[in-house]
This record gives C-alpha cells, structure tokens and sequence, in this order.
C-alpha cells in the first residue's frame, strides 16, 4: 500500500464503560458517532457498558464484542489491532476513556468486588472518580489488588464486570506492542481519565508514544468536547500529533470554562507532552533526587512543609474536597512542590534543583507542549504530578518497579524521606 492511499490519522477511542460511568460514556460515544469518518480522518471506537460491548468504525456497521473485557491489555491490544489494520494512516491516535485509578482502601475494594458480582446498580459519577483516590502503584486484577499488603493501587480502564484494569506498566507493553503493528510510535495518546498526568506513566511509554495529553486532576463527566475536537480533525487532517495533543488541550479548557463541573468548583486541569523530550523535565527530577537524598537530615522538615503549603493552596485552604483531588494525599504537582522547596531548603545544592524544575516545565520549552488549568486554587502548577506518599504511610513497595522511580532515583530518595520524617 503506497502512502497517498493511507488516511491521515487513524484515532481509536477505547470507551470502558461497564462501571458507574455507563451514561457518560455513552454521551462520548455518541459524539463520536455523530463525526463521520473521511477518507483522510478514520474514527473507530470500541464501547463497553453494562448493556454489552461493540466496536465499529464510524461510517461502518457496528460489531457486537461478546464476553468482552475491556479491564484486559490483551483485548485492549487486540482492539488496536483490528482498528490500525482496518484504516492504516500515516499518523496513529489512541484514547483511553474510563476511570484513572487510585488508591483503594479496604471499604473501597469490598465495594468494587459488590460491582464485579452485579450487586451494585450502575450510575453516573458527577465526576470521573467517584471515590476517594490518589495514584500510587500499578497492579491489574481486583484479586491482585487484594492481595497486597498496602491496597495502594493504580491503573485504568476499570471493568466492574470482571473486576480488571489495565495498569501503567501493561499499558505501556500494549503500546510498544502497537509500535511494533505499525511501525512506529503511536503519535497521540489521550487518557480521558483522572489523574494521569504523572510523571511515572509519561517515562514509562516515552519509547512507544510520541504525545500524551493527561489530567493530573479530576475528568468531569462529560469529558472530552470530542465533537468540537474531532471537527478540527476532520477540517484540518494535517495536523501532526503535537498538533492535535495542544489542540485537545485548548479545546478542553474552553469547553469547561464556558460550562464548568458541578464538582470543586469547576476545577479541570489538562497537560499535553512530548515523549521524546521527557528526560528534559526528568533530568532536573534526578538532580533534586540526588540534592535531596546527599541533605535528607538537613531538608525533610523543608520537604514536608513544602507538600503541606502546596495542599493547602490546590485543596483552597481545605474547602475544595482533599478526597476528590489527585491528593488524598499522594501525588504532588510537580511545579508547586518544586517552587515552594526552592523557597524553604536549608541547602544551596537542593535550593538550586528545586528552582531548575520550573522552567522545564514552561510550556513551549521542552517536554510540556501546552498547559490549562482553571480554578484560583490551581495558580502556579505545571500540570504534571509525581508521587509522595504523605509522612503517615509508607512508599509503595511496587513503585520502585517503576522505570522513573529507578532511573531517576526518586524511588530511593522517598525511602530516605521516609526513615526522616
């Protein structure tokens, strides 16, 4: 096949409803639906609810997905299979839509194990996560999830049907595996999810995804303004993926400011970043890694106080919800905890990495292509979050599995933190 035949863009939205966003996420497939496909820009989308499951290129009749779990990387894989070699492009979009996991305590497990056995009605969260969570770690199953000793977990795209999600480090052997089917990195990944924009899940697939747009927030309900984004597309089928990435970022800022959620005040947030150029926000990390672990004695309490301020202000002085934000409390915005230990470290060498971090995080300078937020309580972030367990708990004993939490020394410096504080 000669490259004037192939489309433009290939985007494949993978919808995991079947949990108690059924509803809202039949509001997105249907704007999908309502875009039709060209010959330049082909749309496929795969939707599973409590009704069932189907997929369809749009334009094409629908195919009924019988049995499907979309919580498996296998499936997941195989639904990128059969879109990308049905409407082969020059140019590869994948979104992910369904809960951006979290940390799970015991009541929270026993409440998804009622879902997976059908006890629990499906119903619409006025939010994307509809429980208190914040990320911590990867696992897949609900079965591995409670058999860990901390119930710390991570992922996304939760099945309640099967109790599977598919987590970070999966999904990241999902996208190479994609890189290998059409050779070459899938240019755009969205996680129409809460609380994806970290720094672990952008180190971990920079091989396989060229540009991730993330909320290190909440996701409203409605989610993505797809019609509005996905009629630039069509219009404009040139756009590279750092095109689109900065467009789906525009797009949604404006969407919410015009119609803000319900929930916290109409807060959103959403980033959009360049893979290849991840070790440029990465490498400051490590420096502050190292500046911390050499002057931990001297710098926890600096360190703490640093979290606390950066709380307070994003949680607006605890009147927006702590249990409802990427906190509850275990991952910081990177800019806003960096600017505040800049302020309050004791050592010149910590002073210093703290300070080199925000403008690696200046959109338009490296890794971040575009940043919006909205909300007072959001001023001054970077729109990309790292994880820091609050002093009260341990460091996850699976994050440093993580490939940030190793090569960056991260993972090692929270243990430092943790035997201080």
């Amino acid at each position: 096949m000669t490259m004037n035949t192939l489309a433009d863009w290939t985007l494949l939205t993978y919808i995991a409803a079947h949990n108690n966003l059924d509803s809202a996420g039949t509001r997105s497939r249907d704007q999908i639906l309502a875009t039709p496909s060209t010959d330049k820009v082909k749309l496929a989308v795969l939707f599973d609810s409590w009704g069932g499951a189907t997929r369809q290129i749009v334009g094409q009749p629908e195919e009924p997905m019988h049995a499907y779990d979309s919580g498996d990387p296998a499936r997941l894989l195989e639904t990128i299979k059969w879109a990308f070699e049905k409407c082969p492009a020059k140019r590869y979009g994948l979104v992910l839509w369904s809960h951006g996991s979290g940390y799970w305590d015991q009541k929270e497990l026993i409440k998804i194990a009622k879902q997976a056995r059908g006890e629990m009605a499906a119903i619409e969260a006025p939010e994307r996560d509809g429980a208190a969570r914040s990320m911590a770690l990867f696992r897949t199953t609900l079965q591995h999830i409670l058999a860990e000793p901390d119930a710390a977990e991570r992922a996304i795209l939760f099945d309640d049907g099967t109790g599977h999600s598919v987590d970070t480090l999966e999904l990241a052997k999902v996208c190479a595996h994609a890189q290998q089917l059409i050779g070459q990195p899938i240019d755009l990944l969205g996680m129409d999810a809460c609380v994806m924009a970290t720094l672990e899940v952008a180190y971990e697939l920079r091989e396989s995804v060229r540009y991730l747009v993330a909320s290190e927030e909440l996701v409203p309900g409605r989610s993505w303004p797809y019609d509005t984004i996905l009629s630039k597309l069509r219009a404009h089928p040139e756009m590279s993926g750092a095109d689109l990435a900065t467009q789906v970022v525009q797009d949604y800022a404006a969407y919410y400011a015009a119609n803000p959620p319900l929930l916290n005040g109409g807060d959103v947030t959403k980033v959009a970043l360049d893979l290849a150029r991840i070790n440029e926000l990465c490498a400051p990390v490590q420096a502050l890694a190292a500046a911390l672990r050499q002057h931990m004695p001297e710098e926890y309490k600096a360190l703490w106080a640093a979290q606390y301020e950066a709380q307070i202000q994003e949680t607006h002085n605890k009147r927006r919800n702590p249990k409802l934000s990427k906190f509850g409390y275990h991952l910081w915005d990177v800019g806003s905890l960096a600017v505040r230990l800049a302020e309050k470290a004791q050592q010149p060498a910590v002073k210093a990495a703290a300070a080199a971090i925000g403008p690696a995080l200046k959109p338009g300078a490296g890794a971040v292509l575009a940043e919006a937020h909205q909300g007072e309580w959001f001023d001054g972030i970077g729109g990309v979050s790292i994880y820091m367990a609050p002093p009260r708990l341990p460091v996850s004993s699976a994050y440093g599995k993580l490939a940030l939490a190793k090569d960056t020394g991260w993972g090692a410096m929270l243990k430092d933190y943790k035997a201080e504080i």
